[in-house]
């Protein structure tokens, strides 16, 4: 997975989630690894998609295939034997919304897409020995189809944009590494004014905008960036190359990121751009337009309704299966008492 939008990070370690205690190797298996974060045009054609992840597996071995399907609300996983038909069935089913991983023991892969962005994301992350052999064929594919593509140091990403707590045995939380009877991870984000921190990702209509080690920047870009301000931005390395892609590079050695040097570069090139003021417009236009669309699946009332219950919960189906409000063909609802306890149900038809 291609990430981390700790997105895949999360699904790779929830699978350590167990109903007993388990011993924890403090040594980080992901301190020699690197993250891709990748946006493609939502048009691109799913052959595209499929081949650059067949280029991928020339090198890189899954052990595990996941994809949730939208519009059944379930999560599926498949044999790596069943990987095209397991992509095929993702991308007809989730035509506005995707969530496909392949996850191996050496890296972690995501596409993902959210009903409202306008691109789709791939997430990848992956040892560095293994990146710096693909570099050019991973390259390649941004130079081609990427809207923005940037290259992070896994730790860097992780500790810019989230912040890790154990869950205990004993259903407490802590943010201590060394205590027992760790059950699993989970993540939350950064509560704190994100402002301060360097190389903190703006997530914004599933753009992933920032300042990050290495970046690409293709033509959908220069209608969000400026596009002068980018190619003459100086840094350790700022070049052009084919299909007008502009690729910067911020400072000389990934591994190098908690320099003041480079962490003081990191915030020039957001204030240059103006990153921080457009993702943040991009941000009030997103969730101005998620007040004015709402089309929910699933809504909840809480009132006195006409058969006892204080609760109302609104399905919206569609050949009786989940749908979005402006889709489906009937809704089932639902009473609950106060004890969570149901009173009443009926489906009727819109």
């Amino acid at each position: 997975m291609i990430h981390l939008e700790i997105m895949g990070l999360f699904d790779k370690l929830q699978k350590n989630k167990q109903n007993e205690s388990t011993n924890i190797n403090l040594e980080n298996k992901y301190d020699n690894w690197k993250d891709y974060n990748i946006s493609v045009k939502e048009s691109i054609a799913r052959e595209k998609l499929f081949a650059f992840i067949s280029v991928l597996l020339e090198y890189l071995t899954p052990n595990k295939i996941g994809a949730n399907q939208y519009k059944s609300g379930h999560r599926y996983r498949y044999y790596p034997k069943r990987l095209q038909e397991a992509f095929e069935e993702e991308m007809s089913e989730s035509n506005k919304r995707i969530r496909f991983v392949l996850e191996g023991d050496d890296f972690n892969f995501l596409i993902r897409k959210e009903r409202l962005d306008r691109n789709i994301r791939i997430l990848l992350s992956l040892r560095k020995d293994l990146s710096n052999e693909l570099f050019e064929k991973i390259e390649t594919f941004i130079v081609k189809e990427a809207m923005f593509a940037s290259e992070s140091d896994y730790n860097d990403e992780l500790k810019q944009n989230s912040k890790t707590i154990y869950t205990l045995k004993n259903g407490k939380v802590t943010e201590n590494p060394k205590r027992g009877e760790i059950i699993g991870y989970s993540f939350e984000p950064i509560t704190s004014d994100f402002k301060k921190y360097p190389g903190y990702r703006f997530k914004t209509y599933g753009y992933g905008i920032g300042a990050f080690y290495r970046m690409w920047f293709g033509q959908g870009a220069y209608e969000i960036l400026d596009k002068n301000a980018l190619r003459s931005f100086s840094c350790h390395e700022n070049v052009v190359l084919d299909n007008d892609v502009t690729r910067i590079t911020l400072y000389k050695n990934i591994s190098d990121y908690n320099k003041k040097a480079n962490r003081n570069k990191q915030m020039e090139f957001r204030k240059a751009l103006s990153i921080d003021e457009i993702a943040d417009k991009l941000k009030r236009e997103e969730d101005e337009e998620i007040r004015s669309n709402a089309d929910p699946e699933i809504n909840i009332k809480e009132g006195n309704f006409e058969h006892g219950g204080v609760r109302l919960i609104q399905t919206y189906l569609k050949d009786g299966e989940l749908a979005h409000r402006s889709e489906a063909d009937s809704v089932e609802e639902r009473e609950l008492d106060e004890n969570g306890k149901e009173v009443f149900s009926i489906i009727k038809e819109l």
